[in-house]
């Protein structure tokens, strides 16, 4: 059984698989890929049960979504997503066994196990881990807050864009955590849409801001 608690839906696969089918079918559908998320090998007597208000032809046409496989029965693009899932958490965790703080720099706590935790803890996990990003000390709560900000707004970041997001902030603001600080608090308050320093002065204006030409294009 899977102990964790969410995978990565993918609309597209998902709209891809149900478009045609009735209204019935998709009903079997949908609580098969929650299924998925106890066994992911759906055996034939939990086929049977969740077909089995089922007609011959809408079984049909939920079979040819299925995939049949060795003991049974799976949807692919949620199996594979389960399966990458477990295994990313799997290496997070053995990547945390006996390293000190010190040594963890590139790792982000991310949703093992959280139901609650958002997608972009693990987004921001994924990112820092697959880019050899060494967060400054502080760093990592001042992303994910500013992540968190945006996400309630109903914006959020691909990956390319995040990257290039934590890299010139760690360098506008020299990674200095109060400096961070100050630009999160003063581009929440300004509604901003990218991370800006506050104007001391006319002399820094040249350089104290994240140009928003450059913001704008963290949106793919």
């Amino acid at each position: 059984m899977n102990k964790d608690f969410a995978f990565l839906f993918k609309p597209g696969d998902y709209l891809r698989d149900t478009q045609c089918l009735s209204e019935r079918a998709q009903v079997a559908y949908d609580r098969i890929m929650c299924e998925h998320m106890r066994n992911i090998c759906i055996t034939q007597q939990q086929l049977n049960f969740f077909t089995k208000r089922l007609t011959e032809d809408e079984k049909a046409e939920l079979l040819m979504i299925v995939d049949k496989i060795d003991g049974g029965y799976e949807i692919n693009w949620v199996a594979e997503s389960i399966r990458e899932r477990i295994a990313y958490s799997e290496s997070r965790s053995k990547n945390r066994m006996g390293k000190s703080k010190k040594h963890m720099k590139t790792y982000v706590k991310h949703m093992e196990g959280d139901s609650d935790s958002k997608g972009y803890n693990e987004l921001l996990s994924k990112v820092v881990s697959k880019n050899n990003i060494e967060l400054p000390d502080g760093f990592e709560k001042l992303i994910l807050e500013w992540l968190k900000y945006k996400s309630e707004k109903g914006q959020s970041y691909k990956e390319t864009g995040l990257k290039t997001l934590i890299n010139v902030f760690i360098k506008t603001s020299g990674g200095d955590k109060k400096i961070g600080r100050e630009m999160l608090d003063y581009s929440m308050s300004k509604n901003y849409t990218g991370l800006y320093k506050e104007k001391n002065n006319a002399g820094n204006s040249g350089s104290n801001k994240i140009d928003p030409k450059r913001t704008n294009s963290y949106w793919d």
